[in-house]
């Protein structure tokens, strides 16, 4: 019998490695060649309120915000090409296989199934494509951890990887009963602030967290700065790309449980970012709230890189999205719309660009 993603993750060893030194750079967009990208909207009844889009070989899953109705799913599942509805799964509640939220997909084993992580209920579940079950066909509970994490991914070499709330390294590795094994990277002290604690480094460094399909690449692309950070899994190495400003918001903070104190003011830097197997495409907003509301304008502009970090050129979007996946066979990138009948976006990739 075929061994499950879960049953490998309980038999798996841990690998100890130590962290070579973090490598950063700037780029600046301006220097990129620019391309237009003219989009289809393609709407479905069955969307609501969308948050996030992932995407599985032919598959794409829109997950629904939690504040849904408790007898409308959290999970659209749509074939890529053509693109048509295929199937819903996530059924709302507080029971086995039942999820309150979904809200990260993480790289699985079999063909026929994905694996969606709840926050709100601590747990991973896994899905069958295929199956005509809103449930999930099994669940895994997160221990709890002295070192919890934020941002968190379930890895075949080190159990959990993730973006610690309140611990001196920037990712770190915790094993199956909740203990930490290894960290990598450390925060950088902010000048004239030195009071800051771990976890308003958290804050202030917080962002879209996402894993390539081999879980081979980390890249947090972060919300209050214009920065990505690219984990590599092999070497361990963290390089860090700053632009197109390196300057900080403004904040302040109080208490050090407490959030920072970001203006409503300062604005959103990236919305989203998706690995493939070739490049990094990080979606960048640099607007605020405020801007938002008035145009539902959130992020029109993809930064291109190659998996090292190296900039190539960028996309400007003929339409707002705030969440994307990229299918490179089918040249197609796909985006969920920031209007008020949010949608799914197609943009199609110019050939021969790369």
């Amino acid at each position: 019998m075929k061994p499950t993603y879960f049953n490998i993750l309980l038999y798996i060893l841990i690998i100890s490695c130590n962290p070579s030194p973090n490598k950063k750079t700037e780029f600046n967009p301006e220097k990129l060649v620019p391309y237009c990208l003219v989009s289809e909207k393609s709407d479905n009844s069955n969307i609501l309120n969308p948050r996030r889009i992932f995407s599985k070989g032919d598959f794409l899953f829109i997950i629904e915000d939690y504040r849904m109705p408790p007898d409308r799913p959290l999970i659209h599942i749509f074939r890529k090409e053509p693109l048509i509805y295929f199937n819903s799964k996530g059924k709302i509640g507080f029971g086995p296989l039942e999820a309150q939220s979904v809200e990260v997909l993480n790289p699985g084993l079999s063909d026929s199934t994905f694996v969606m992580y709840s926050g709100m209920d601590r747990k991973y579940i896994e899905y069958d494509i295929y199956d005509s079950s809103r449930l999930g066909i099994r669940e895994i509970k997160i221990p709890h951890s002295e070192t919890p994490l934020g941002s968190i991914y379930f890895s075949p070499d080190s159990i959990f990887i993730g973006i610690p709330t309140y611990d001196e390294n920037k990712f770190v590795e915790v094993n199956l009963q909740g203990k930490k094994i290894n960290g990598f990277g450390k925060w950088e002290q902010v000048e004239g602030k030195k009071e800051m604690s771990y976890f308003h480094h958290f804050h202030l460094n917080q962002g879209w967290f996402k894993s390539d399909d081999d879980f081979t690449l980390l890249v947090n692309a972060l919300i209050f700065r214009d920065r990505l950070e690219i984990f590599d899994l092999k070497t361990k190495e963290i390089k860090i790309i700053d632009g197109p400003s390196t300057e900080l918001p403004e904040f302040k903070f109080y208490e050090a449980s407490m959030p920072l104190d970001i203006p409503i003011s300062n604005p959103y830097r990236y919305r989203d970012v998706f690995i493939s197997k070739k490049r990094i495409y990080a979606l960048y907003g640099g607007v605020n709230e405020a801007h938002y509301k008035e145009t539902s304008e959130l992020a029109k502009k993809i930064f291109v890189f190659t998996r090292k970090g190296e900039p190539i050129l960028k996309f400007d979007l003929d339409r707002s999205v705030h969440s994307i996946v990229v299918d490179e066979d089918l040249n197609k990138i796909y985006g969920l719309t920031t209007d008020e009948n949010p949608g799914i976006a197609v943009f199609r990739i110019p050939t021969r660009i790369f």
